[in-house]
């Protein structure tokens, strides 16, 4: 089947998440270091003859498999998100064409008690590439609607794992603060990127960056074979499942190791993954990445979450309350 013509309004998106699991288990946060040098990568591959460079289908279509419908997704564009509009109209179309909303919340509007007032009727949190921190009141915001179903969708390119995605969001591996110098979280959280970036000199779609992921487990990979990622980041979780993992011979720059690498996974209502390209218009009908993008559509219309979390402040006000501003919808 053809793809589909993507139009729509601009969205203006990028997100920013608190990944907090509930009953998982601390993993720690891989960061520091420069990326290596790269640029003489194929000098140094030494049987360029076994090196297979394919050009992946580019039909299909985006679909949804939930019955849910009228669940409101918030995507935050508050804290620096580094994500284009571009890419996040393919989810966002899907979402809206089969019943769903999508708020955007702007650095504005998430002041004060605002943000965890968006939090209260939103059914789920989608964050892309965060580069200012959260305060103390909205990670405990983003804690309480995940503690009460919220789903929440962290999404991370290579140049933002690097500097820690977690850590702008205040967490830190234990006791310490992060490196960002954002507020510590004492909490348990069962998902994490690494620094650096994934290649594979064997096997790729147009460069060695544009590495071949294939299925694993749980319902983010479902009718997966291969999903293609130009830029990807290597993705943990302590006791969650791996949706997606990167062939054989991919391996990570900072540590040159070859691995089954995973790239996409999910833990509870929290799913991570380690790339944003694969949402582009151009990328989104490449192989498989139509059926993933159907799959994390899904994810996040699928929780159960209950009413009124977080609660509102059961006296005074939150800190740094403001005027409570009125929130894009689409």
């Amino acid at each position: 089947m053809e793809a589909r013509d993507l139009t729509g309004p601009a969205v203006a998106f990028v997100v920013v998440v608190a990944l907090i699991v509930g009953g998982a288990a601390v993993l720690p946060i891989f960061s520091g270091g420069d990326t290596p040098e790269v640029s003489n990568l194929a000098q140094q591959q030494a049987d360029l003859d076994a090196v297979r460079v394919a050009a992946a289908d580019e039909t299909g279509e985006i679909t949804m498999d939930s019955d849910a419908t009228g669940k409101t997704v918030l995507v935050d564009k508050a804290h620096g998100n580094e994500f284009s509009d571009e890419k996040l109209s393919t989810l966002v179309n899907t979402l809206v064409e089969n019943g769903h909303e999508v708020r955007f919340v702007t650095q504005e509007q998430a002041r004060g008690s605002a943000w965890n007032e968006s939090l209260r009727s939103a059914d789920a949190l989608l964050v892309a590439n965060p580069t200012q921190a959260y305060t103390p009141e909205q990670l405990a915001g983003v804690r309480a609607f995940n503690d009460a179903g919220g789903r929440v969708l962290l999404l991370s390119d290579p140049a933002s794992s690097s500097g820690s995605i977690l850590s702008i969001l205040g967490l830190g591996v234990g006791p310490q603060q992060p490196s960002s110098g954002g507020p510590g979280l004492s909490s348990t959280f069962g998902v994490a990127g690494h620094s650096g970036y994934l290649f594979n000199m064997h096997e790729y779609q147009h460069n060695f960056k544009s590495i071949y992921a294939t299925a694993g487990s749980g319902s983010l990979s479902q009718d997966v074979d291969r999903v293609v990622f130009r830029g990807s980041v290597a993705v943990s979780t302590d006791g969650g499942e791996r949706a997606l993992t990167a062939i054989e011979q991919t391996k990570l720059s900072t540590t040159r190791r070859a691995d089954t690498y995973a790239v996409a996974v999910q833990s509870g209502d929290v799913a991570m993954v380690g790339d944003t390209d694969f949402l582009a218009p151009t990328d989104a009908y490449t192989a498989d990445n139509e059926a993933f993008i159907g799959n994390l559509a899904d994810f996040l219309v699928s929780g159960q979450k209950t009413g009124n979390a977080p609660a509102p402040p059961s006296t005074g006000s939150e800190n740094g309350t403001g005027p409570t501003l009125p929130m894009p919808t689409l």
